[in-house]
This record gives structure tokens, C-alpha cells and sequence, in this order.
């Protein structure tokens, strides 16, 4: 295999640490463990299905660990290679993120029945179990909103499996089981995204594309559009431009008859473009979102979109584009317009204000937004923004010689005290 894919040992383990980060996993391989792999050992999991998914990145086709001959054997768990790639491997089990996966999902829908159950209670599917699902999804969604996925993804991902997944097997009416299917759809798209907000990519994944089946299964239109462009979000944030541009582009596709989602798709499809290279379609695709804007929906559980949204999408377009000072200014109109709810929200934006900032030059002005980042990052649970925390201590740390840098940094060591 390693022939095969033109691979060292050294480039098949920075493959694999690669994809490892992908799933949230700090792997340090290099050639001796790959020696030892090839000897004959068996990683711990979930190692194995991360090496055959670089590999399958490598050779585009679908490599499995069967092949790689990386089945653990029975009675023999793979020898412990020490340090931080067994512990942190532990501590995440489940498939990693998929490339591959991506192109699996319709881009309209088919009615297909996905969820084969089939539940022994003898009740039946009624009005309130459809309303219930709905209620709970908007407390989850405010919850998340307010304090960030950890808050809410082990309740959020407890109820789809323990309540929704067996009501979606109660016998009913066709009207009540389309709009329950709806609602879990909306449901597992929550989850996905609480496992997004918590760098749990391969479980986002896996989610998202429930979300997609259950939302072709209901004929809805809305949330597969909905779920293919949370697709092509977490495709980006992972450094997979292509995947992401072609996932925004099926999203609109879609979602091509729906005017309240028009905005919130195009606005993604805008910076998947700007991130491809391709500025005249992205300012373009901008745009569009604008115009399209008036007809948006503002405020729903799922796929909520507003100014401020639409004018952070701006913002990284521009800065993905390399014009810094209009990025600047739309980063600045999203914190002005952001309602006051949604503190993860702005805690984002304010360290991508202070990152760009801090690209230009200005530490001074970014400090400023740093220090309200770090006043909202202790009142949200998000592993997004302790990554963003990360980032912006690397670049304290390389202007540390300056004042307000080391101000900055001080605070941050009375914080974590």
C-alpha cells in the first residue's frame, strides 16, 4: 500500500497525524511507528480507521482497514507505541471524518426510508409527541446559542437516540410521522453541529448526514439543504476547499426553490468560492446573499440567519480573498449587529477581528478585541473557542516583547488560575 501511494514512512505518518487532528486527536507518529505497523503491530483504536482514511484520501478509493491488515486480533489489543497518540486515541473512540462521505448524500430529495425500526410499545405516533420534539429543539438550540455545545451535545445526542429514534417506530398517521421526521431532522442536525462546536468531527459527520437522510426521508427540502451546507462549513474549517465548494454548491441546489434560505445558502457558497480562489463568484455570490437577505429566516432553530451573519460571511471572504481592510470592516459590522444572546457567535468573530487585525500590524486594536474575547470565552463551553484561545496566544507569544501583548498574556495566566 505505502508502493502504491508513492509514500515514505515519514509521509504516511504525517498523513495519518494529520487526519488525526481532523478528529480533534494530538497523534505524533513518525517512520518507527510506521516500522512497526509494517512488523506487524496493531495501533490502539481509533488509529486504524484514521490510517486507512488517509490512505483512501491518497489513492481516492475506498481503502479499508481489512486491507491494511490493521484488524485487531482477538485476545491481542495493539501494543501501546506510548505518549500522546495512544492517550488521546482512547479518550476519542468512534470513525473519523470521511472525505469520501461527502459525495454520498442527494442533493434533492428522494423520499427514501433510512431508519428501518421497528419498536415493541404499543402506543401510537400523536399530535403531542411531534409537538414535544419541537419544544425540545428549540431549548436545545437557545441553550447551545447561549453557552456554547458543551451545554447541550450529551443531552442533545441522548434524547435523538433514547426518545426520537423509537417514536420515529410508533405507528401513526402519515401527516404525524412527516412532521416528526422533521423535527428529527432538525434534531440530528443539532447534534452535528454541538459535535462540530466541540472539534468532534468525525461524530458531526456522521450526524449531519442523519440529518440529510431523515430530511430526504420527510421530502424537506430545507434541512437536507440545511445539513449539506453544515457539510461544507465543517469541510472548510477542516482545510478541504474543493469538498466544501461542491457541498455549498448542492446545498443550493437544494434548497434552489426556497427564497428564506436562499441568503444563508449562498452566503457559504460565497466563502467556499473565496477560499477556492475564485473572487469575481464569491464578491458575486455576496451579492446575492444581500439581495436575497429581506426574505431570510431570522430567527428558527435551525438555519437562523441575520445581518450580522451575512456580514461575517463577508468578512472572511474578503479576508480569504486578501483584502485585510474590508475584511476588517465587515468582521467590525458583525460584532454591531450581533444580537447579545449569541456569546459564542461573538466570540468568534471578536478573535477573527483580532487575528486579522493582527495580520496588519494593529496589536494594539487587536489586543482590544482579544481582551473581549476573553471576557466571553469563560461564560461559553466550545472547543472552537479555546482553539481560537490557542491561536491567539501563539501570536502573544511571538509579540511578547510588546506591552500590551504581554498585558494580554498576564491576564490569560490569571484566567486559567
Amino acid at each position: 500500500m505505502l508502493q502504491e501511494a508513492r509514500w515514505s514512512g515519514d509521509a504516511l505518518a504525517a498523513a495519518v497525524n494529520a487526519v488525526g487532528r481532523e478528529n480533534g486527536l494530538d497523534l505524533c507518529y513518525r517512520r518507527p511507528s510506521v516500522a512497526q505497523w509494517l512488523a506487524g503491530s496493531i495501533p490502539r483504536d481509533p488509529v486504524p480507521p484514521i490510517v486507512a482514511e488517509a490512505f483512501t484520501r491518497r489513492l481516492r478509493r475506498g481503502v479499508t482497514i481489512e486491507e491494511l491488515g490493521l484488524m485487531p486480533r482477538s485476545g491481542l489489543p495493539g501494543p501501546r507505541s506510548g505518549g500522546t497518540s495512544d492517550d488521546a486515541a482512547a479518550s476519542h473512540p468512534g470513525a473519523p471524518y470521511r472525505l469520501s462521505a461527502l459525495a454520498e448524500i442527494p442533493d434533492r430529495v428522494t423520499g427514501t426510508e433510512y431508519l428501518q425500526i421497528r419498536s415493541p410499545a404499543p402506543s401510537r405516533l400523536l399530535a403531542p409527541h411531534v409537538q414535544a420534539a419541537g419544544n425540545t429543539l428549540a431549548l436545545f438550540s437557545r441553550v447551545d446559542h447561549h453557552l456554547g455545545a458543551g451545554a447541550v451535545r450529551e443531552q442533545a445526542t441522548a434524547y435523538f437516540e433514547l426518545t426520537i429514534r423509537p417514536w420515529l417506530a410508533l405507528p401513526g398517521t402519515d401527516a404525524h410521522r412527516h412532521a416528526l421526521l422533521q423535527r428529527a431532522a432538525g434534531l440530528a442536525y443539532l447534534c452535528g453541529f454541538a459535535n462540530f462546536d466541540e472539534w468532534r468531527h468525525g461524530e458531526a459527520q456522521r450526524w449531519y448526514r442523519l440529518s440529510a437522510a431523515l430530511a430526504d426521508e420527510a421530502a424537506d427540502a430545507r434541512a437536507l439543504a440545511l445539513a449539506l451546507r453544515a457539510l461544507s462549513v465543517q469541510a472548510l474549517e477542516l482545510g478541504h476547499p474543493g469538498p466544501a465548494l461542491d457541498r455549498a454548491g448542492a446545498a443550493l441546489r437544494a434548497g434552489q426553490h426556497l427564497p428564506d434560505s436562499r441568503a444563508f445558502l449562498l452566503g457559504q457558497y460565497a466563502v467556499a468560492l473565496a477560499a477556492r480562489g475564485r473572487p469575481d463568484d464569491a464578491l458575486r455570490a455576496v451579492e446575492g446573499a444581500e439581495d436575497a437577505l429581506p426574505g431570510a429566516t431570522a430567527s428558527a432553530p435551525t438555519g437562523c440567519y441575520h445581518a450580522a451573519t451575512l456580514a461575517y460571511q463577508r468578512g472572511e471572504v474578503h479576508r480569504r480573498l486578501g483584502n485585510l481592510p474590508a475584511a476588517v470592516t465587515s468582521l467590525r459590522t458583525s460584532l454591531r449587529l450581533r444580537p447579545g444572546a449569541e456569546r459564542r457567535s461573538q466570540a468568534l468573530v471578536h478573535a477573527r477581528l483580532a487575528e486579522t487585525l493582527a495580520a496588519r500590524g494593529q496589536l494594539e486594536e487587536a489586543c482590544a478585541s482579544w481582551q473581549e474575547f476573553v471576557s466571553l470565552r469563560y461564560q461559553v463551553d466550545s472547543a472552537r473557542v479555546e482553539r481560537a484561545a490557542g491561536r491567539m496566544r501563539s501570536v502573544l507569544l511571538a509579540q511578547r516583547h510588546r506591552g500590551e501583548a504581554e498585558r494580554l498574556l498576564a491576564a490569560l495566566r490569571v484566567g486559567r488560575r
